[in-house]
């Protein structure tokens, strides 16, 4: 599902009427763009309207205040980033299957905006409502990895402790290397990370394979 198909989808569950001219995903998106590039005080009403080119009062067609807003982004980062870790690993059999699952729902931007979830890891050192939300995703996260270890014969104490370090290096990876990084350079470490990750070795035809997946011709 593409970031254009999330935004209508978060849009369309919240709106009850309409302008003719602009709808509840127009401001939803506008929302959006601010939010990853300046962060959540920069997402203001009149700033939206004047990016729109409309009038204050058009924004309360589509949302009851500016909570209400909030609250979508909230949904729409769930269902963009959190849902694509929370179900990389449903219906995988093997291990290796499983952990590279993991690592292309990271990779892929149509499964993962680093950008958004930067600005909403932002927002949760100042929000409680943000906090909660990014709290309960990250638990749920590590909780289903953690169980994905477990299947494959780990303990549960070096389960939990994987599902933690795997999560919490890809997610601060972001932090650390920025948003530039080209792929090649990211996925010449992807054998010993994965090593670092499972104890084991991955298979060369594997990661031949995943590379010519996720670094473009």
């Amino acid at each position: 599902m593409t970031g254009k198909d999330l935004i209508q989808r978060v849009a369309q569950e919240g709106e009850a009427t309409r302008t003719p001219q602009l709808s509840r995903a127009d401001w939803l998106a506008a929302a959006l763009e601010i939010f990853k590039t300046e962060g959540i005080e920069a997402v203001r009403i009149t700033r939206l309207a004047d990016v729109l080119g409309v009038t204050r009062g058009s924004f309360y067609w589509h949302f009851k205040h500016r909570d209400d807003l909030h609250r979508a982004l909230l949904s729409y980062w769930r269902q963009k980033n959190v849902h694509s870790v929370l179900h990389a690993l449903d219906d995988v059999d093997a291990l290796d299957d499983g952990v590279l699952s993991l690592f292309s729902a990271w990779l892929d931007p149509d499964k993962f905006e680093p950008g958004l979830d930067l600005a909403m890891r932002d927002w949760a050192r100042r929000s409680s409502l943000a906090a909660q939300a990014v709290n309960e995703a990250d638990e749920q996260c590590m909780d289903g990895i953690a169980r994905f270890y477990e299947k494959h014969g780990f303990d549960a104490i070096d389960a939990r402790a994987r599902a933690r370090t795997i999560y919490t290096c890809q997610i601060g990876y972001y932090v650390v290397t920025g948003l530039n990084e080209g792929m090649a350079v990211r996925l010449q470490y992807l054998e010993p990370i994965y090593s670092i990750m499972t104890g084991k070795t991955l298979d060369p035809a594997k990661a031949d394979a995943f590379r010519a997946k996720h670094i473009p011709d």
